[in-house]
């Protein structure tokens, strides 16, 4: 019997996706760690990649500084803002 655990959605914040495996704990040292809840998948199945990381930041959109800070240590990292449980940009 298959098991799929699913992370939950966040209402708003921050999705970055497609970070480059192994790379999530990194991402989270250059964003510091929020006073708000953070969710990291690691090493999560990626047909595009192999595999991936993902972080998601509650309540946080990331400063310009940072998202450029990201894309030195995984440039294919999309950052996604989340706002009422949508995607309003990417």
């Amino acid at each position: 019997m298959e098991k799929e655990l699913r992370v939950l959605k966040i209402k708003n914040g921050t999705v970055i996706d497609h970070i480059e495996g192994g790379q999530a704990l990194n991402v989270l040292k250059i964003i510091g760690i929020p006073k708000t809840t953070v969710t990291i998948a690691m090493n999560v199945p990626s047909k595009k990649t192999g595999i991936k990381d993902i972080v998601k930041v509650e309540g946080r959109e990331l400063k310009e500084e940072e998202v450029n800070k990201i894309s030195l240590i995984s440039p294919r990292a999309t950052i996604n803002i989340i706002r009422n449980y949508e995607v309003v940009e990417k």
